[in-house]
């Protein structure tokens, strides 16, 4: 154990003197693999990621005694304090972040440094479920429907939900008996049981109002969400935990960290395997059946397209050899987020200040309760629409992020400028903080990933187009105004919860005018919640939009799939981290299909 790394990232515990207990007591759980420190030149086949969803073929296919598999992660073990909830945002712009920030917004940004939204993206096994707040949902029944209609046929809710039961164990009673989740998955699911008096107070005020409170993975997805989170008795339940580990001594798989693959080796339209760089050396490695993508929604397209499968004129402008013509990179989305912030009566502890405390740590350290389980501060969520023909018809149109948080996260996280940042919450910097964001569900936008130069260590341009359909703004807006009723009904006096009287550089002269406010806040300042998706579009061959059939596989390129984020033809209304899980699930059983033990293949 390494306490000098653990003490790196930004966390409140390193200045506990219970810190190396606190170290010492997560390692009861296997949080990760044991790794490899070399690998042979040829395997069955190769996985490029071992995120959320390449863990989860690793587990799968080595489950086949008679294939062996390699799986490359450019990213390292996640250190031992990524397990604790409430630390999940203290890893933003660390060495287990990608640290991607889009190309600057022209229809949003104007608070931020260069107009460019910060896009956190977990670099470590694990990926972003290593890093991520821990929500557990799968989106609305109609996503999965709405994929089959558009061309990726099998890929129905009724077709999928198989799936998203074999991979949960739910541990909480009220949920795991209601026929809607898993209850012998890899996936450990439990509900977080903190509770802290600003969700109390938020809890009084919905059901005031007459919000219904239901499990949103069941039937109806509309209402408040008491969230299931992804924890193993109050510490993460990574894909790394959840899979990588338990397979770590299987001879058929190997499993290596700190491997950047470089490009995708192919002969005669085919892909024969990968060329990685590794402990200083670049290696090629062969893949006698499948070369896997699951690098996530930016590094797929990145890679596909620096190995000369991507649209013809991006390539011919970094002469870069065309192998396929095909739509990559294009029909990026994701989800943005506005947020309105509240502070509340100095009678509350700022959260942060809740995890300083040694009272706390000690709580967390033996019975796994308290502030320290308070994943990314989150108390509860909300998917509501924005009228009551919405609600009648479970079509939801924001989610909703009731937040304590330290002022100083809007700098980190948001990538607000100095001035922005001073303008707003430099007021507010030693009281308690509560921050209501509505990130849209499903966004009009569409946006694109481009190679900006042929080194596949120079980051890609990564532009969302946030806020180019106007619906978006309007969605975000919808929600932020459900945002202030809910958090100045009657319940919320009783933690003094009162609206910042702060505004944005030039929001200041609508403060009259709460529609002209809010679209302006949010014009100034949106946020990411890492959900991109889409860059490597699933659906028909035919289509010329699709770069994968609905089996994964690319067009016109045999052996080689792309099996994570990237291949969702239109974003699910939630959170994507259990979704691709399911992706990557489905996607196994249709390899495994393929595979007969006892004959040579190749």
């Amino acid at each position: 154990m390494d306490l000098s790394e653990e003490k790196l990232y930004l966390t409140p515990f390193p200045f506990s003197p219970l810190f190396p207990m606190l170290i010492m007591s997560l390692a009861t759980q296997k949080q990760a693999p044991i790794t490899k420190s070399s690998f042979r030149s040829e395997y069955d086949y190769i996985i490029v990621g071992g995120g959320a969803a390449g863990s989860v073929l690793a587990n799968r296919l080595s489950e086949i005694p008679c294939v062996n598999i390699l799986l490359l992660e450019a990213g390292k073990t996640a250190p031992r304090i990524t397990d604790i909830p409430s630390a999940a945002a203290s890893f933003i712009q660390s060495d287990i972040d990608w640290r991607y920030r889009t190309t600057p917004q022209r229809h949003t940004g104007s608070a931020l440094v260069n107009r460019r939204v910060t896009l956190p993206t977990g670099k470590v096994l694990g990926g972003g479920s290593a890093i991520n707040a821990l929500v557990m949902n799968r989106g609305n029944r109609r996503n999965y429907d709405e994929w089959a209609s558009l061309g990726a046929t099998g890929w129905s809710f009724n077709e999928v939900f198989h799936y998203f039961l074999k991979l949960e164990d739910n541990q909480d009673p009220q949920f795991a008996s209601n026929g809607w989740h898993g209850i012998h998955g890899p996936v450990t699911v439990n509900r977080q049981d903190y509770q802290p008096e600003a969700k109390v107070a938020i809890t009084e005020s919905a059901l005031s109002l007459g919000y219904k409170f239901v499990d949103v993975n069941g039937p109806t997805q509309h209402g408040f969400y008491d969230f299931l989170t992804i924890l193993r008795n109050g510490q993460r339940c990574s894909t790394a935990k959840a899979y990588l580990a338990p397979s770590e001594n299987r001879t058929n798989l190997d499993i290596v960290a700190r491997a950047m693959v470089t490009k995708i080796l192919l002969e005669n339209k085919r892909a024969i395997g990968v060329e990685v760089d590794f402990g200083g050396l670049r290696h090629r490695v062969t893949a006698n059946r499948e070369v896997i993508l699951s690098a996530g929604a930016i590094n797929t397209p990145q890679l596909l397209m620096l190995s000369g499968i991507g649209p013809m004129n991006e390539l011919d402008r970094l002469q870069i050899p065309l192998v396929a013509d095909l739509p990559v990179g294009k029909n990026l989305q994701e989800h943005p987020a506005g947020f309105t912030a509240f502070e509340l009566s100095e009678s509350i502890m700022p959260v942060h200040k809740r995890l300083f405390e040694d009272e706390n740590i000690s709580l967390y350290i033996r019975e796994r309760r308290g502030p320290l389980t308070y994943s990314s501060g989150i108390s509860l969520l909300a998917f509501l629409s924005n009228n009551s023909t919405g609600e009648f018809n479970d079509v939801t149109d924001h989610e909703l992020y009731f937040m304590e948080l330290p002022a100083i996260y809007a700098k980190l996280r948001v990538g607000l400028s100095p001035e922005a940042y001073q303008r707003v919450f430099g007021p507010y910097e030693k009281k308690p903080i509560l921050v209501c964001m509505s990130q849209i569900l499903h966004p009009k936008s569409r946006g694109t990933v481009r190679l900006r130069t042929a080194n596949p260590y120079d980051f890609p341009d990564i532009d969302p187009n946030y806020l180019d359909d106007p619906q978006d703004l309007k969605d975000i807006v919808e929600g932020l105004k459900t945002c202030i009723k809910i958090l100045t009904a009657p319940p919320m006096a009783k933690v003094g919860a009162k609206i910042f009287t702060t505004a944005f550089p030039g929001c200041e002269r609508f403060i009259d005018d709460i529609e002209l406010f809010l679209r302006c806040n949010v014009r100034a300042a949106i946020m990411s919640l890492s959900h991109p998706v889409g860059t490597a579009k699933m659906g028909q061959p035919s289509d010329p939009t699709t770069v994968v059939d609905p089996e994964l596989r690319v067009k016109s390129i045999s052996s080689l799939r792309v099996i994570d984020a990237s291949v969702m033809p239109t974003i699910i209304w939630g959170n994507t981290n259990i979704p691709t899980i399911m992706i990557a699930e489905k996607a196994s059983d249709m390899i495994k299909g393929s595979i007969t033990c006892g004959h040579q293949h190749r």
